[in-house]
């Protein structure tokens, strides 16, 4: 492991890598606008499989592309461009930490913690949210990223074989 660069992606160049790609890094928007919303109220968001998806695939480069780009709607939608760094951050270690071999539910929470130290000072001190708010964010951010990670573990082996 120690031999290969750890920020490059192992998938060959082809159509299907591309496409692939291009789906990872915009479908986050497209899911932003969907939240599934549980008995006790809690919104769980739907994005983060895809960004939990390219850096499985993609390594943190494509993990950190398709968390920044794939926050353009919801950071145009919420006046919040702060969101797109964070989320940036978390698709980064989230493959930064997959592809030291860590396991990937432990990758992500590992990615989520990191994440934090941007998003709860962002959120604060540049985006005005109140700390009420960003306790429940905080809550309900860590149920999505637990969720959507053992999705994005369970379909990339298939995807990564489909892909080579």
């Amino acid at each position: 492991m120690f031999g290969t660069n750890i920020l490059s992606w192992e998938l060959p160049w082809n159509r299907k890598t591309v496409g692939v790609i291009l789906m990872l890094v915009f479908v986050p928007n497209i899911l932003s606008m969907v939240n599934l919303t549980t008995p006790g109220g809690v919104k769980i968001h739907t994005f983060q499989v895809a960004i939990f998806l390219a850096a499985s695939l993609l390594g943190p480069l494509g993990g950190f592309l398709s968390g920044m780009i794939g926050s353009l709607f919801s950071a145009l939608t919420l006046s919040n461009p702060y969101l797109m760094i964070g989320n940036g951050i978390l698709g980064f270690f989230a493959g930064w930490f997959l592809r030291c071999g860590i396991r990937p539910l432990f990758a992500v929470w590992m990615a989520f913690c990191l994440q934090l130290l941007w998003l709860i000072p962002a959120d604060y001190f540049l985006a005005g949210l109140s700390a009420a708010f960003i306790q429940n964010l905080v809550l309900m951010l860590f149920l999505s990223d637990t969720l959507w990670a053992v999705v994005a573990a369970r379909l990339s082996g298939p995807l990564k074989r489909w892909l080579a």
